[in-house]
């Protein structure tokens, strides 16, 4: 997916300072969610519905990314309100409010991670 196709911007020029990371954007389907543990397991990751690719910035934050993935994924795709998950040893779990203005998008993708993977879930979880 080409990201800022249209004009350029505060965006377009801030991407520009460093290389672009692709990353796979996934949705996480209801039902895959461990209320127990508050996580998902990795092991369900097959079952989780591909939302995309986006082309990004390294150095943007979650927060950053949360407030532009409509434009990149489309309106439509992005769910009104949802969390990002982050990979902590075989189960993601929810990255807290706060972490998503200190998280780069950087730790989604290698060497941080084996892939470059960024999972969002419906916020009801």
């Amino acid at each position: 997916m080409v990201v800022n196709a249209g004009s350029p911007s505060t965006w377009d020029i801030e991407a520009g300072r460093s290389r672009l990371v692709e990353l796979h954007v996934f949705y996480v389907p209801e039902g895959s969610w461990n209320y127990k543990l508050n996580t998902i397991s990795v092991e369900v990751i097959n079952k989780f519905i591909s939302a995309g690719f986006i082309r990004v910035s390294p150095q943007l934050t979650l927060q950053a990314l949360r407030e532009r993935l409509g434009e990149f994924l489309g309106v439509d795709a992005v769910a009104e309100k949802f969390l990002f998950l982050k990979c902590i040893g075989n189960n993601l779990a929810v990255v807290k409010e706060k972490q998503e203005s200190e998280l780069k998008l950087k730790s989604f993708a290698p060497p941080y991670v084996c892939t470059m993977n960024l999972s969002v879930t419906d916020f009801k979880t």
